[in-house]
């Protein structure tokens, strides 16, 4: 912890900055039996997600995962990796799942170590390795999920077109994003930022509708933040 700034003579004391630095590996073997147990214990709404699917199909991942992603804690993660491992297209083993998120689509994706907040909501996506989602960011089925071409009929009543949004390794989403179109990898996207174009590699976008202000790498190999050419520092 390092003093940010301190009481001069009479002035308001500044609050200390908090760092932490990125907690050790837990023991592989005794995870991966904590997660064969919790797969034994997902077992049941495995069992009725599968009945429901056959009733009211695709929909019946909904209700599922409103379901689990009430479960609280640490317990609430490891039921949420052991359901969501055996429902999703794909979804890594060491994936933290957090309170309140839903998927809405069983096509979505999620890679390894991929760390997704509370309270996202996520449709059909392809999430990278190692990304990461802050709190309440909103991955959606592309940017024109409803049709709008019969001017006789409400939205309600017209079909949807889904567009899978693809999410870089390493790219990082920051709190109540809403993304529609693909993100490049180790992007960064701001907080309250809506992306409805894509965002490229390597870029630092932020806004309504997102822009990219910054490239992290001039140079991808160098791994050191520099401003783009185009971008006054």
């Amino acid at each position: 912890m390092n003093a940010h700034d301190s009481d001069n003579g009479g002035g308001t004391a500044r609050s200390a900055d908090v760092r932490r630095t990125v907690a050790p590996t837990a023991n592989v073997g005794i995870k991966r039996s904590v997660q064969f147990a919790f797969l034994i214990l997902a077992l049941p709404r495995l069992l009725c997600y599968g009945i429901t699917k056959r009733v009211i199909g695709s929909r019946a991942l909904t209700s599922s995962s409103e379901s689990i992603a009430r479960v609280p804690g640490l317990r609430g993660v490891y039921l949420r990796q052991a359901f969501y491992r055996q429902v999703l297209s794909q979804c890594g083993r060491d994936v933290y799942l957090g309170w309140g998120s839903v998927f809405s689509m069983q096509e979505a994706r999620v890679g390894e170590r991929a760390y997704i907040g509370r309270n996202c909501s996520i449709g059909y996506a392809d999430i990278g390795q190692e990304v990461m989602l802050a709190d309440g960011v909103q991955i959606l089925s592309g940017g024109r999920e409803h049709d709008s071409t019969d001017s006789q009929r409400s939205m309600h009543d017209q079909g949807q077109t889904y567009q899978q949004v693809r999410i870089g390794d390493g790219a990082w989403i920051g709190a109540g994003a809403i993304l529609m179109a693909d993100i490049g990898e180790h992007a960064i996207v701001g907080a309250g930022a809506v992306v409805n174009r894509p965002i490229p590699a390597f870029s630092i976008a932020v806004g309504v509708p997102a822009r990219v202000v910054k490239t992290r790498f001039l140079d991808p190999d160098s791994h050191s933040d520099a401003a783009s050419p185009n971008q006054s520092t």
